[in-house]
């Protein structure tokens, strides 16, 4: 199984109007999560789920926590539980987690019936998964872990968030929490482009110069210095942003309006050219000042509704939390 299809948690959305790569009717409400299966009856969870003998019969060995390898884990077939149980096999020394927050979590998921592996995110291939932690079902659980975590739960598919149907057993690790805001290094400002100032909790606030024009080509600035992976074309990535027209400075569309993060595809299949260039080579933690011409914002066919003019050029300041 490949990531971002196990979990039908709503987590963060996928694709928000002011980022959508072609015109449509930019409605852009798109979301990155499927929604729990139809003929799901449990009813999802909403507290720490106990442990309990299902979930203490789930052995599990080997990898570390945290590590790209997956644990060996065994159990009998046909294990089941009708309310959630999870069991912690590693204890974090970490922080321990909130509703609201977000954390990157490794997980493999088995049939319960029959103990077959139905998929792994984060183990063996690709990145930890950024969920939001709190609410019902897999995140109500995350938010009775600490960063560093090991747990083994067992239950209904329904109840714990998945589609897959019937009994499951999750082994999952925590293994970081996830900021809000870019986390890097602040770095010399230049003052022919937009300015950056952040706000107390992060939230950008953009001074467009005096008489600023539309650039020749698209302008990309490091305002923050991260430390973390490189974002290449076609990754997933976190972030939170806002978007500005050039002229006026004119907020049209922004995370931080909405209250949480977004996650996309770093690519021009589903974002704006300006977008994709300012990101691509950039690192998780850092903050980035693009400057799009028009060319490679929306042209002349902006998203309808979206208050963006013919031919603008564009400013964004992203913050880049995490690749998925």
């Amino acid at each position: 199984m490949k990531r971002l299809r196990l979990l039908p948690i709503a987590l963060v959305p996928a694709v928000v109007l002011g980022l959508a790569a072609c015109s449509g009717n930019g409605s852009g409400d798109a979301s990155a999560s499927p929604s729990a299966s139809s003929s799901a009856t449990a009813t999802p969870i909403s507290s720490c789920p106990e442990p309990g003998s299902a979930s203490d019969g789930i052995k599990v060995s080997g990898a570390a926590v945290g590590g790209d390898s997956a644990p060996g884990v065994a159990f009998e077939k046909g294990l089941s539980a009708s309310t959630p149980q999870a069991t912690t096999v590693v204890k974090g020394s970490g922080k321990a987690l909130r509703d609201g927050e977000f954390a990157q979590v490794s997980y493999v998921v088995y049939k319960a019936s029959d103990a077959s592996k139905l998929g792994a995110v984060g183990f063996d291939q690709g990145n930890p998964q950024v969920l939001s932690v709190g609410g019902t079902g897999f995140g109500a659980l995350l938010a009775c872990t600490k960063v560093g975590e090991r747990v083994a739960v067992v239950g209904q598919s329904a109840a714990l968030g998945f589609n897959t149907g019937g009994d499951i057993v999750v082994v999952a690790d925590v293994v970081a929490q996830t900021p809000t805001k870019a986390t890097g290094a602040p770095q010399p400002q230049d003052p022919a482009l937009p300015t950056v100032e952040d706000k107390a909790d992060g939230e950008p606030e953009i001074t467009i110069p005096s008489g600023a024009k539309a650039p020749s080509k698209t302008e990309v600035e490091v305002l923050k210095q991260g430390t973390g992976d490189t974002i290449a074309n076609g990754d997933t990535a976190l972030v939170q942003y806002k978007g500005v027209q050039l002229d006026g400075g004119k907020e049209f569309d922004s995370s931080w309006s909405k209250g949480a993060p977004t996650t996309f595809t770093v690519s021009e299949g589903s974002l704006i050219k300006g977008f994709v260039t300012g990101l691509v080579g950039q690192k998780v933690g850092s903050q980035v000042l693009i400057v799009t011409t028009p060319e490679d914002a929306y042209g002349s066919n902006p998203p309808e509704g979206s208050g963006i003019p013919k031919d603008a050029s564009l400013v964004f300041v992203v913050d880049i939390l995490a690749k998925g």
